[in-house]
């Protein structure tokens, strides 16, 4: 069965988010080492009988301690964030969106305890 088409994500790195969205650019080492993977993976894409339609880099939410923030954010009345997930946040997000609509409407989240995951983290005391 010949695949309709290949998806190949990987190799990660630090770095700063550029100002210009224009300037993220992929990495060529990295993406030649993919190539070379996915070529290990399909017969099909080593003979050429799929063509690449597009390399791509991209920045995922993460955070120095590697922990989401989730919560509100302080000194600011009403304004809540839920980020940081990195790539856990699609397995993660139904989790936390029940949380965060917990404690906007509540007051807490009764599910989870939001503490670990405050943005207060952040706020220098």
């Amino acid at each position: 069965m010949v695949p309709r088409g290949v998806y190949i994500c990987g190799m990660s790195a630090e770095d700063e988010v550029p100002d210009d969205p224009e300037q993220i650019v992929g990495n060529s080492a990295s993406i030649a080492m993919l190539k070379r993977v996915a070529e290990n993976v399909s017969s099909h894409l080593t003979q050429g009988e799929k063509r690449l339609k597009a390399e791509q880099a991209f920045f995922l939410p993460c955070t120095d301690d590697s922990v989401p923030i989730i919560g509100q954010v302080p000194g600011v009345k009403g304004c809540y964030v839920a980020t940081g997930h990195s790539c856990w946040g699609i397995l993660n997000g139904p989790a936390t969106g029940a949380a965060l609509a917990d404690l906007v409407l509540e007051g807490r989240a009764a599910i989870v305890d939001l503490s670990p995951f405050s943005p207060a983290r952040f706020v220098d005391a």
